[in-house]
């Protein structure tokens, strides 16, 4: 394994901050969506991957793997941005794994980016989702993330800040 890779049994906020940090470095634009962003959003959740969500321009998605491939995903040289780009999921790497999303279920980077927020996750900056958007992304169908949306709806009645539509 390279020097700085991810390794499991670490907690899902700190395999967060260590792939954020990196794909910060690289000058990603992406959101952080799936189950980090469900634990960061107050809902306790066991996961052993790092779900993003990327802008979908060459430029962006080979920053992304350059970030990547730089903690230890040498999965990520494999790829072209090409590739992942004609794919609506890419996973990177197993340990733990990194899905780049180019939409999730129907959420894109571009819609869902002004909407995002920037979290500290030890001493690192990383663009969360919003919980709006990260509930439109668990409409899947999937037992698991009707589990979630029951929770983050939960989560969102009690701050406040009920959905108008």
């Amino acid at each position: 394994m390279e020097e700085g890779a991810p390794r499991r049994g670490v907690t899902p906020k700190a395999m967060a901050a260590q792939v954020c940090e990196a794909l910060n470095r690289s000058g990603a634009k992406y959101l952080v969506i799936g189950d980090v962003a469900c634990i960061l959003h107050g809902h306790a959740r066991a996961t052993d991957d790092v779900d993003i969500l990327v802008e979908r321009t060459e430029g962006n998605v080979g920053r992304v793997l350059a970030g990547l491939a730089q903690i230890g995903y040498g999965f990520a040289r494999e790829w072209t941005p090409a590739d992942i780009l004609q794919r609506p999921i890419t996973v990177i790497g197993d340990d733990p794994a990194v899905d780049v999303f180019t939409v999730a279920w129907q959420i894109k980077y571009e819609v869902a980016a002004p909407r995002s927020e920037v979290v500290d996750v030890d001493g690192v900056s990383v663009p969360l989702i919003a919980l709006d958007d990260l509930i439109e992304t668990k409409r899947t169908g999937r037992l698991q993330d009707a589990a979630d949306i029951e929770v983050l709806e939960e989560i969102r009645r009690l701050r406040g800040n009920a959905r108008t539509r």
